[in-house]
């Protein structure tokens, strides 16, 4: 058996768990200091701090990005000595396999979106809401794709996917492993409505990474995802205003849900051919 299974129980959870308490560690270090620091510059220091606030995400990703790069290397090289996994190149990934990554994550977003606007009218999320409308007005879209669609999922896949998932693979079997680290990323999401879309997607994004057996798949999802989030933000209500827009939108709708679905089917195909074998 792997020294990785002999863990106990205890050893096993804390392997598990502390990844997301080094983001939280760092995020509330990067807040605190830019207040203090808005404290002493700014008159309202409030105000300031939204208005940094996805800058301020992007900066906690890249410093959360140094550890658990570090961490998540130093976990392949036991587990290829403990024949969890085996010692050759990553599987890749091609062209189309790329663009279809990027797509299907946009159709989890949307379909998740659907879900949080279905749950909103039973859930109230008024504060959260208005809280990101805060933080988004007036910012450049080009900005936000860059720290809030790029640079905070590839932070929040490797945290999140890269090694608490993996680390929670390393001990149980891949649909507990998925479902348990996307509970963990619902649940640091830290409301109800946000916390049950993060868990389902987070949920889709392990096993999909298990199933490519490429560990930047989930990072093109969630960036695919993020990005799709905001683009339809910014442009759904001019879609709407256009002659057709409806029919546009609604052919957009079948293209993201046909992604979602092979999507699921292809890397499910992959995973087969290689008869189920792990590679991350």
């Amino acid at each position: 058996m792997s020294p990785l299974r002999k863990q106990n129980i205890v050893s096993k959870i804390w392997r598990a768990g502390y990844p997301a308490g080094i983001h939280f560690v760092i995020s509330q270090i990067v807040a605190g200091t830019a207040l203090a620091v808005f404290a002493r510059t700014a008159e309202n220091s409030a105000e300031t701090y939204y208005n940094y606030t996805i800058f301020l995400t992007g900066l906690t990703g890249i410093l959360a990005m140094i550890p658990a790069l570090y961490f998540y290397r130093r976990d392949k090289v036991r587990r290829i000595a403990s024949g969890l996994i085996p010692a050759q190149k990553k599987v890749p990934l091609s062209i189309s396999e790329t663009v279809l990554l990027l797509l299907a994550g946009a159709g989890f977003a949307q379909y998740g979106n659907f879900l949080m606007a279905i749950l909103q009218s039973f859930i109230n999320s008024s504060t959260y809401q208005e809280s990101m409308t805060r933080i988004t007005e007036g910012k450049s879209l080009l900005m936000m794709i860059f720290w809030m669609g790029i640079i905070a999922p590839a932070a929040e896949e490797m945290i999140f996917r890269w090694l608490i998932y993996l680390r929670l693979r390393d001990w149980l079997k891949l649909p507990v492993a998925a479902v348990i680290s996307g509970l963990i990323f619902g649940i640091y999401h830290g409301n109800i409505v946000q916390g049950i879309y993060a868990s389902i997607l987070g949920t889709a994004f392990a096993w999909i990474l298990e199933m490519s057996g490429n560990i930047y798949s989930s990072m093109l999802l969630h960036m695919g995802a993020n990005i799709w989030s905001l683009l339809i933000s910014e442009y759904a209500l001019d879609l709407y205003s256009m002659k057709y827009g409806v029919q546009i939108l609604i052919l957009i709708y079948l293209i993201l849900l046909i992604s979602v679905v092979y999507c699921l089917t292809h890397f499910e195909k992959m995973c087969s051919i290689r008869k189920k074998k792990r590679m991350i």
